[in-house]
């Protein structure tokens, strides 16, 4: 239970990391937008160097520092969300299962399902081996919201 109550966790994580990230892209894009008019008002319409407060160069070097924090930012969110789904992709060693002296091989449906509500059936193989089906009945997001 805990190992599925961590993956809710990592997606509630990650929702909100996408979030942050939309937010400091939206500020990047209105940033430039503003330099944009910045230098349109200082070279086009002549309206001085310091009319926007700063400079034009100072508008500039600001902008090229928070769009390398967001650059920044973007990569280590990048990074992050790489090294968590490499991670749940890794294959776990299960450790053989017996039931009345027969080997079970666990099968799961759909294959990345955790959490939730499954049915199990167990359909007898051969004289020396079990599968055990496993369906999931209802996901976790429908169960809490």
């Amino acid at each position: 239970m805990a190992a599925e109550e961590s993956i809710w966790d990592e997606e509630k994580f990650q929702h909100r990391y996408l979030r942050v990230a939309k937010f400091f892209f939206l500020l990047a894009v209105i940033y430039l937008l503003w330099i944009a008019l910045v230098l349109i008002g200082a070279y086009f319409l002549r309206l001085g160097n310091k009319w926007a407060v700063l400079t034009v160069e100072q508008w500039i070097l600001s902008a090229i520092f928070l769009i390398s924090i967001v650059i920044g930012f973007e990569i280590v969110l990048l990074l992050y969300d790489t090294l968590s789904k490499k991670r749940h992709l890794q294959p776990k060693t299960q450790k053989k299962m017996f039931i009345q002296g027969k080997k079970v091989h666990n099968y799961t449906l759909p294959i990345d399902a955790k959490g939730g509500i499954f049915s199990k059936t167990y359909i007898l193989i051969d004289e020396n081996s079990v599968l055990n089906l496993r369906y999931q009945m209802i996901p976790p997001h429908d169960l809490w919201g």
